[in-house]
């Protein structure tokens, strides 16, 4: 096959061999054909980002586990399943919330005066509300973004001990900080 000068046209073996050399300078840039230079992992993360909060989620918030060593429950025989709630602990020196302390008793087990913003016959506990208010923000936020919904559920775990105007106080401030599906908390009898 011959091709005039005048031609417009290049010849097959003309593109054959331009095609060629392009392909062989594209290969020796790569050092090692079998390796992967680019490689997509957001749908990984993602997947890793998702199962993580899972697995916070469920185990920060676990109801199951109880553990305070100066805590004495009261003795029921109720048969309830346990539900996954927000801990609020109250023991002889202290109130807990998600076992941090939020507040410290009196000696005798009632709540101090400065806690008791409406003074000592109010029945709101700010720091009990502030933290609850807080948490209850966190878990709407949990909720605007897809997840589960807030409920307001609050397990109430007290010493047998406990007063009943300091029970009923606790619950008042639960029920203002939008926490009003109480379980207290019992020991089944051996």
């Amino acid at each position: 096959m011959t091709t005039s000068s005048n031609s417009p046209q290049p010849t097959a073996q003309a593109m054959y061999i331009a095609h060629r050399k392009r392909r062989v300078h594209k290969h020796r840039g790569k050092k090692n054909e079998g390796e992967i230079t680019h490689l997509n992992i957001t749908p990984m993360l993602d997947m890793m980002t998702i199962i993580l909060v899972f697995l916070l989620k469920s185990f920060a918030s676990s109801s199951a586990d109880v553990n305070v060593s100066n805590l004495a429950l009261p003795h029921s025989t109720t048969k309830l399943e346990i539900e996954e709630a927000l801990q609020l602990m109250i023991t002889e020196d202290e109130i807990l919330l998600d076992q941090k302390v939020i507040t410290k008793l009196a000696g005798d087990g009632a709540l101090r005066t400065e806690d008791l913003p409406e003074g000592i016959n109010g029945y709101l506990v700010k720091p009990l509300y502030d933290a609850l208010e807080a948490r209850r923000d966190y878990f709407k936020r949990i909720e605007e973004f897809g997840g589960t919904q807030f409920v307001g559920r609050v397990a109430v775990i007290a010493d047998k001990k406990t007063s009943y105007q300091t029970l009923f106080k606790v619950l008042y401030t639960a029920g203002r900080a939008e926490f009003g599906m109480f379980r207290l908390f019992v020991q089944k009898p051996e």
